[in-house]
């Protein structure tokens, strides 16, 4: 299977690109890229019927997508801009876009003790209007995010990386699980 991994951050420093480049391994036997969303421009629907490029291969790569992973910081109670504008070019035409009845998951991190929980019932909400398939699980929030990480950005918290292993290895199966019900409904 193929997962498309989505931060909602991308400056030098960014915990929510590290905590996904760090999880990579767990997808073992699994495709799963990181893409940037940085270089998209402003959603508008003045740009719909001419996507430009960044769209088009953002659009494309999603679309090859068994499954997303979103991994955000949270900004200003809310969701990062850059991660709900790419929300916003994939949830298009509305409720038949390449999102619906995709498996989605949601990580997000905080320096707080409270890891982004706003952004993770944000995230949620703007997901449940695009009928993405949402993993139901364990809310999972990463308080203190500053304090996993050595200088080279490499996850070295041992309880949030088997955290982490164990969310990845759950969001398979249930990627897994829906695939294949889409499937099987498909042929019938």
């Amino acid at each position: 299977m193929k997962f498309i991994l989505l931060s909602g951050s991308f400056h030098n420093n960014s915990r929510s690109l590290a905590i996904l480049k760090n999880m990579e391994v767990f997808f073992g036997e699994h495709e799963a890229e990181v893409l940037k969303l940085d270089t998209l421009p402003f959603f508008s629907e003045d740009l719909t019927l001419y996507k430009p490029e960044p769209v088009r291969e953002f659009l494309s790569r999603i679309n090859t997508a068994d499954g997303i992973l979103i991994c955000s910081p949270e900004y200003n109670h809310s969701i990062p801009a850059v991660l709900k504008n790419a929300i916003d070019w994939a949830s298009r035409p509305a409720f038949n876009s390449i999102l619906k009845d995709m498996p989605v998951s949601i990580i997000t991190q905080a320096v707080s003790p409270v890891g982004g929980s706003r952004a993770q019932a944000h995230l949620k909400l703007v997901l449940d209007s695009t009928l993405s398939k949402m993993h139901m699980c364990h809310e999972m929030m990463i308080p203190q995010v500053h304090e996993l990480f050595d200088n080279e950005m490499n996850l070295v918290n041992i309880k949030a990386r088997e955290r982490l292993e164990k969310h990845v290895t759950d969001f398979v199966e249930f990627t897994h699980k829906n695939r294949t019900y889409d499937l099987n409904v498909e042929q019938v």
